[in-house]
């Protein structure tokens, strides 16, 4: 069934629109469980949650929804931070929008919901009565989360939801194959991430995906079921094919001799899609590979299964 999980702007909209103003929102300003009264407080509120909804208890028994703002440490990972506030995966990746644990950094204000649970569009009330089915939750425990009479708002939290398989193995790293055959034997020559120019080193610049060595005409693999939205030269990619894939996630493969698809193909993962090349801004042959969700880049090195 497809999830109704809504773009990463949508989701940064939803806790400042229950709140009312983001400077409604309070902070936590730890994740010590022993010290931080506020953090007992949400991780009693997430225990009575799970308690209310698993046991069938009447909806008015669920605590009110909150939000809270973190501003991520230096020693936290998105695990550590899971463990601290009782979430699970499916909350912190849907109330946050990340794509990888990575996403975690420094700095990062990040939302903390008090109970578990997934945001989702409710526009679509047929799609959303499914996702309750699946996860066998009640429709009262969302009329009661949401302060709603249906389920037809345009945001809902559904309390103690799940994200799909898919979205999870996206998210862990174990959703894309590597788009060339043979991946232990491919040499990657340029990373994600801020670069030198390879034509004028005294430039900085940065490179949205990975660059892969290939002999011209090898066989470019889709790294992901999708349908093709794009074949064509595009600039400094050359030769373009760009595949569509559930969630938001579209994948690049550039700098190719010739597409093997046409827009509206529908691809398997692994299917030969193209023929690598060295066509557009590029020092020799190779196959420049970009994952992009929501219009972002993404670090394809923790997106492979491979």
């Amino acid at each position: 069934m497809k999830r109704l999980i809504l773009c990463i702007s949508s989701l940064i909209l939803f806790p400042i629109t229950l709140a009312g103003n983001i400077n409604n929102i309070p902070e936590l300003k730890n994740l010590n469980p022993y010290s931080n009264e506020l953090l007992k407080s949400v991780r009693n509120d997430i225990k009575q949650g799970i308690y209310v909804v698993k046991s069938r208890r009447p909806a008015q028994e669920m605590p009110d929804l909150k939000f809270f703002i973190y501003s991520v440490k230096k020693e936290d990972t998105f695990w550590s931070i899971l463990s601290r506030c009782s979430l699970d995966i499916d909350t912190l990746v849907s109330v946050n929008g990340f794509s990888t644990p990575k996403d975690i950094a420094p700095g990062k204000k990040i939302y903390v919901p008090n109970m578990r649970g997934i945001i989702v569009s409710g526009e679509d009330g047929s799609a959303v009565q499914g996702i309750l089915r699946e996860n066998m939750i009640g429709p009262e425990y969302v009329f009661r989360i949401n302060r709603c009479s249906d389920l037809k708002k345009k945001y809902l939290f559904i309390p103690n939801g799940k994200i799909s398989n898919l979205e999870r193995s996206l998210f862990l790293g174990t959703g894309f194959i590597y788009p060339l055959p043979h991946p232990r034997a491919v040499k990657r020559t340029s990373g994600f991430g801020v670069r030198r120019d390879p034509f004028d080193p005294r430039h900085i610049e940065f490179h949205a995906g990975v660059d892969i060595a290939c002999p011209r005409g090898s066989q470019v693999l889709a790294a992901r079921d999708g349908k093709v939205v794009f074949t064509g030269f595009q600039g400094g990619y050359g030769n373009l094919v760009v595949v569509e894939h559930e969630y938001g996630y579209r994948s690049f493969y550039g700098h190719l001799a010739r597409p093997l698809v046409k827009p509206g193909d529908a691809v398997k993962r692994g299917a030969a899609i193209a023929l690598s090349g060295n066509t557009g801004r590029t020092t020799g042959p190779h196959l420049h590979f970009e994952v992009r969700r929501s219009g972002s880049a993404v670090n394809p090195g923790v997106l492979f299964m491979n």
